[in-house]
């Protein structure tokens, strides 16, 4: 199942995702948390053929930092060629519960017990590594 293109508040743990409220004024990658500060955060959601999407963090597409495909969750401010295109695989028993995963099978992982930290893409060992996200459409 594929979600529309639009705008979606992203929780974890019933806390935003996101970009942190305050960040450095350099072009450097921004880290994506779990459990941000920024309250308000909103994302866009662009729908791309086959069933996968871009994710953009206050107007910065996502990606592995370091064009690799694993490696901490950033937005990029430039070379936004290395963003991430992201399948969203519904989760049982939740009605708008996914799981992100790349093109390469890696997933989107937030620090256990609903912590603060910056999400990691790597490698689901087992079903235990696997995070929900829930994505709620914002209405514009």
């Amino acid at each position: 199942m594929s979600l529309d293109s639009g705008l979606y508040r992203i929780l974890n743990a019933d806390r935003p995702v996101g970009r942190a409220r305050v960040e450095t004024l350099d072009l450097a990658p921004k880290a994506v948390f779990a459990r941000t500060d920024d309250e308000d955060t909103v994302w866009v959601v662009e729908a791309l053929p086959g069933g996968l999407h871009k994710l953009y963090a206050k107007g910065a597409p996502v990606a592995a930092d370091g064009g690799r495909p694993a490696g901490p969750l950033v937005a990029l401010l430039v070379r936004q060629e290395h963003a991430g295109e992201w399948e969203l695989s519904p989760v049982d028993g939740t009605k708008t519960g996914y799981e992100v995963r790349s093109r390469e099978g890696l997933v989107w992982l937030a620090p256990a017990g609903g912590e603060h930290g910056q999400i990691e893409v790597l490698p689901s060992l087992d079903s235990l590594d696997r995070t929900t996200f829930v994505f709620d459409r914002v209405d514009a």
